[in-house]
């Protein structure tokens, strides 16, 4: 690198570069000390302006040769590389001396015999804007940025009190909802609770009723028997079928002894069975009678029974059944634990005096059938 002052080229990383005429001076020569070219910022090293270009000292050779070097040159030791004539006097007076330019003396600074251009002063207004610009940019960037710090800090303060507002009202509406919801769940409990035991003492109630009902068809029907697949014929006399069979069972009756004998209506009716027959004698006394004899001669009849030859009744022959006459809910009961009993291995199902009785076999004791929940408990 040749240095335009000293002319001298040698290696070094010290040196200033002109903007404007982009000549490069060792900091030696422009009286520079390395410990304060250092401390120079990129944009003051880059809008630097030789004094040639600013033509704001006079060159005077010294001993070492070096046409920039002079008095003025100390003041690039401070930190700033302002080279303009801000230090100038109101009443200074700028002269510029013709050939002879050393006997020249003015009372004002003393400025070189270069002609001063407008591209010299344009020069100078330039580094002068150029300084002025970067510390109106400075101040306007802090400005700027606290401006921007107390904008947002109040955006972010009203933002995050509408929000705690908003919440706390959210939390308030959601404890009034919760505490009425809870009020009502304890009143929807006691309402309950009191249904419940209501319940329980209606159940207990329904069953007392149902026992009473039970007992009350039970001794409604303890004058009746119920003679069940005997076939239906057209124009039959229901009454002597009766008086055959008691024939049959060696237990004659005259009139008096029977109130009633009809046929009923099939609690199911799509069942392809006869209408069973309904027979009210004038006391239980003479039912059981009845029902004793049956049983005897089905007895003394294993495998065959009461059929319909018996009666004498022409067509298929058929098995008869002459048992007590039952409610609704007991004949349902009856044939349940018909079912059960062949699931479960029990070889006798009978009823005597309206209860219904299961035995495993010959050796077990009998077991009383009063519902449903005997029935399960059955092992």
């Amino acid at each position: 690198m040749e240095c335009k002052a000293c002319k001298i080229a040698h290696k070094t990383e010290e040196y200033m570069k002109c903007r404007i005429c982009l000549g490069k001076y060792h900091c030696d020569c422009l009286g520079i000390k390395v410990k304060h070219f250092l401390k120079y910022t990129e944009e003051q090293k880059t809008t630097w302006t030789c004094p040639m270009c600013l033509n704001v000292t006079q060159r005077v050779r010294t001993k070492d040769n070096t046409p920039v070097r002079s008095r003025n040159m100390q003041a690039l030791e401070d930190d700033s590389l302002n080279m303009s004539c801000d230090s100038f006097e109101p009443s200074a007076v700028i002269t510029i001396p013709g050939p002879s330019a050393s006997s020249a003396v003015s009372s004002g600074p003393t400025v070189s015999n270069t002609e001063v251009t407008m591209e010299n002063i344009s020069a100078l207004l330039d580094a002068k804007l150029n300084a002025s610009r970067m510390e109106f940019m400075d101040s306007f960037r802090k400005v700027l940025k606290a401006d921007v710090r107390a904008m947002v800090k109040h955006e972010l303060e009203s933002t995050l009190k509408n929000l705690k507002d908003e919440f706390t009202a959210t939390t308030d509406f959601m404890c009034d909802e919760q505490r009425s919801l809870k009020s009502d769940i304890n009143i929807n409990a006691d309402k309950i609770k009191n249904l419940e035991s209501e319940k329980t003492k209606l159940l207990s109630e329904i069953a007392r009723l149902n026992a009473r009902l039970n007992g009350i068809e039970k001794i409604s029907r303890s004058c009746n028997i119920e003679i069940q697949a005997v076939p239906e014929q057209k124009n039959e006399n229901v009454l002597g079928l009766l008086k055959k069979l008691c024939d049959v069972i060696k237990l004659p009756l005259d009139d008096g002894k029977i109130s009633a004998c009809r046929r009923v209506a099939k609690h199911n009716a799509t069942s392809s069975r006869p209408r069973n027959i309904v027979v009210t004698f004038a006391s239980p006394r003479i039912r059981d009678m009845v029902l004793s004899a049956s049983h005897r001669y089905v007895k003394a009849h294993p495998g065959r029974g009461l059929t319909s030859i018996d009666l004498e009744i022409p067509g298929e022959t058929r098995k008869i059944f002459v048992t007590e006459h039952l409610s609704p809910e007991q004949k349902s009961l009856h044939a349940a634990s018909r079912q059960t009993a062949k699931e479960r291995g029990y070889k006798y199902v009978w009823i005597k005096y309206g209860q219904i009785y299961m035995r495993k076999d010959e050796s077990a004791g009998a077991v009383l059938i009063k519902d449903m929940d005997s029935l399960n408990k059955l092992s």
